[in-house]
């Protein structure tokens, strides 16, 4: 199944900000000139952890013989946060991503991204993104986060909508009734 335009450029422009991550690490100056012309508007916020089991030996399983460090080896957890980013599509419409960054010794790794489709099947400019709670420190699992946009430009007020992942992942995006 093909993907549509706006996402294949959405793909393209991660993959070519990826290639270069080494390079921008090493120069921090040079992160926001190069950062893509299309993008609107980003935040972070919140976290996500997940339990990942011990990888066994291949070889060992194949032969029928039990791994002994699959049995005795910890769970390790991957953790990270989440990052919301408005992008101006290929008909100046806002398309929205949702991405789940990892924290890694290497530094952040981009671990997921997902179209939000309640907001990019509306066609609407983002105005603005705002994340629930502004303080940096989560309590909990998860992300809240207010998207502003219009359907209309010529509106003289945005419809709010509310972006909720909870501790399991799961996205629920819905107008606010606020």
């Amino acid at each position: 199944m093909p993907l549509p335009a706006p996402k294949v450029l959405f793909v393209l422009t991660a993959l070519l900000t990826g290639a270069t991550a080494p390079a921008l690490a090493q120069d921090t100056g040079g992160i926001a000139q190069g950062l893509n012309e299309r993008v609107l508007f980003v935040t972070s916020g919140g976290f996500w952890e997940e339990a990942v089991a011990p990888q066994g030996d291949a070889g060992g399983e194949a032969s029928g013989q039990a791994d002994s460090t699959t049995e005795t080896a910890p769970t390790t957890t991957r953790r990270g946060y989440y990052r919301l980013v408005a992008i101006r599509g290929e008909d100046n419409r806002s398309l929205v991503e949702l991405q789940q960054i990892e924290l890694t010794p290497g530094g952040p790794q981009l671990a997921l991204s997902t179209g939000l489709e309640e907001i990019n099947a509306l066609g609407a400019y983002v105005t603005d993104i705002r994340p629930e709670d502004s303080t940096g420190t989560a309590r909990q699992p998860g992300l809240s986060a207010f998207i502003y946009l219009k359907t209309d430009p010529t509106m003289a007020e945005p419809e709010t909508w509310a972006l909720f992942v909870d501790e399991f992942g799961d996205i629920v995006v819905e107008r606010s009734s606020n």
